[in-house]
């Protein structure tokens, strides 16, 4: 780590540590590369000095923009396409079985790349918005889910044998679904009571299928089983509460929701992710684990400074400054020059993130 002032930072540096404003808000996150749009804004905020990585000794070369976009667009793509051909062959290889035997060792050398890709970068929601594949939502749940856990465990300090477990967990939590009708899970109208009961039983079905690998964690095991269990009870299988949930449960259980509803399906559009802050909010209370919510939340919002914008009336513009106490409310300069704080106008909200 090396402290640079503002005239020697290049394009392609890596931030070592987070910069935060006055306020004591994020504004930049570690692990973010610098691009052209940085370099602005760090000048028009009076940002003069700040630590990046410094390998080997040497600060990184500076990089076309355009190259670096165009690199990262063709790894997160390679690395995805590989996860996801290797989960699809689990997938349809657990529609014909009782019980799954998983090479384990070949799902986690393929899950290697995309993971040491997402911890170098530490813009999640960038990268999978680079993500240029049309699938079925059952397979790039799961991959979406690997990823932000993965990510989320980086966010928690956690080491990276504990991050690979969390992506393995994450790729399986769903293998479940397998053993229910495609009917069921694709059906557009209210399901009956007795269809969401059949539902709950994927998590079970997907732990059943996978207890008897011996190279599967109990940890892994257990975050299948788990995911959908809440701090209040109301969760299933069990009804446990959250000092009974493992923590990798509650990793995954925050990430599920989170992919869940800002993805789209055969039945609904996915909403912004803005809005999925607001519904991450009411589930903390509910039951998701408040405090992963919290460092979830707060990790994503701090890549949101300069991402264009467009609102609920059809206006865009530019995301300037983040409430840390209105997370999904920012402040946003519309094109016209006009700014628009949403944390006071509750008239409007963001419906996408455009870049």
């Amino acid at each position: 780590m090396k402290e640079i002032a503002l005239r020697s930072l290049k394009i392609g540096m890596c931030i070592s540590s987070d910069i935060f404003n006055d306020l004591g808000n994020i504004i930049l996150a570690k692990g973010t590369e610098i691009t052209d749009r940085h370099l602005d804004y760090f000048t028009s905020h009076n940002i003069d000095h700040m630590f990046v990585e410094d390998q080997f000794g040497n600060l990184y070369e500076s990089v076309s923009p355009r190259i670096e976009a165009d690199d990262k667009f063709r790894n997160i793509n390679a690395h995805y396409a590989q996860v996801l051909n290797q989960f699809k062959q689990i997938y349809f290889q657990a529609q014909n079985a009782d019980a799954l035997q998983v090479n384990i060792d070949l799902v986690e050398k393929e899950l290697e790349p995309l993971i040491d890709e997402l911890l170098h970068d530490n813009d999640i929601l960038g990268s999978l918005r680079l993500v240029s594949f049309r699938e079925s939502y059952h397979f790039t749940h799961a991959v979406n889910v690997c990823m932000l856990g993965a990510m989320l465990g980086k966010w928690l300090n956690l080491d990276r044998n504990t991050i690979q477990s969390i992506a393995l967990a994450g790729l399986l939590h769903d293998i479940g679904k397998t053993q229910i009708l495609d009917a069921l899970l694709n059906k557009v109208g209210p399901l009956t009571l007795e269809e969401k009961e059949i539902l709950k039983t994927h998590s079970k079905l997907g732990y059943e299928m996978l207890k008897s690998n011996p190279e599967i964690s109990k940890d892994v095991l257990a975050a299948i089983l788990f995911h959908h269990e809440r701090s209040d009870g109301s969760g299933y299988p069990s009804g446990i509460k959250e000092d009974q949930t493992p923590y990798l449960a509650r990793i995954i259980g925050v990430v599920d929701v989170f992919d869940a509803v800002t993805s789209d399906r055969v039945y609904k559009t996915g909403i912004s992710t803005f809005q999925a802050f607001s519904v991450l909010k009411d589930e903390s209370f509910k039951g998701l684990d408040p405090a992963i919510s919290e460092v979830f939340l707060s990790n994503i919002a701090s890549h949101f400074i300069n991402n264009r914008v467009r609102l609920s009336n059809g206006e865009s513009g530019e995301v300037v400054y983040v409430n840390r106490y209105a997370l999904n409310r920012p402040l946003v300069k519309l094109n016209n020059g006009r700014f628009v704080d949403l944390s006071t106008d509750y008239s409007l909200d963001i419906d996408t993130v455009i870049k």
